[in-house]
């Protein structure tokens, strides 16, 4: 078996990504592992297990308020990398600023006249404006933040899960 133990938050998106990389290209040398993780942006602990390819988790009690924000994995298998699954896991921390970077990466500014794909009228894109950036609400899964919550011209206000051109786009 492996431990990682890891202080500090992680970025939701890049552990997704990390972890769907990992089960795709070791799941048949990862017979288990399970974990408590930190993810940022998020009150509460995410705790999961996967066995081989079927992946569990689930956001559960809040960290105590006295408690260090502390993500730890347990890997039990064979041919593992223990060098190799720090460094990868490592890499979905969030710094400081993470949310200062993604706001940088996102294409459109608030105001900016957008098309979402909301599956109404005969285009299936509804017309709209961005209110804001990095959008988080209740309704959200914790820790998952939007790139965009856009108000459409019809009044609805909905946000966009990704910023890619199959979900919003320029007008």
């Amino acid at each position: 078996s492996l431990s990682i133990t890891e202080p500090g938050e992680l970025d939701l998106d890049l552990l997704q990504g990390w972890v769907s990389t990992l089960l795709n290209e070791k799941g048949a040398d990862i017979f288990r592992m399970k974990g408590v993780l930190s993810i940022a942006m998020s009150q509460q602990k995410y705790v999961y297990q996967a066995v081989h390819m079927i992946f569990n988790g689930d956001f559960l009690e809040p960290w105590a308020k006295d408690e260090p924000r502390v993500s730890k994995l347990v890997f039990i298998g064979k041919n593992l990398d223990h060098k190799e699954l720090t460094e990868s896991f490592k890499a979905c921390l969030a710094p400081p600023d993470f949310l200062e970077r993604k706001k940088a990466a996102l294409r459109f500014g608030v105001g900016a006249q957008v098309e979402c794909k909301t599956g109404q009228g005969r285009s299936g894109w509804s017309r709209g404006a961005v209110v804001q950036l990095m959008y988080q609400d209740e309704c959200m899964t914790p820790g998952q933040i939007a790139p965009y919550q856009v108000q459409l011209d019809d009044g609805g206000l909905i946000w966009a899960p990704e910023d890619t051109d199959e979900l919003i786009r320029a007008v």
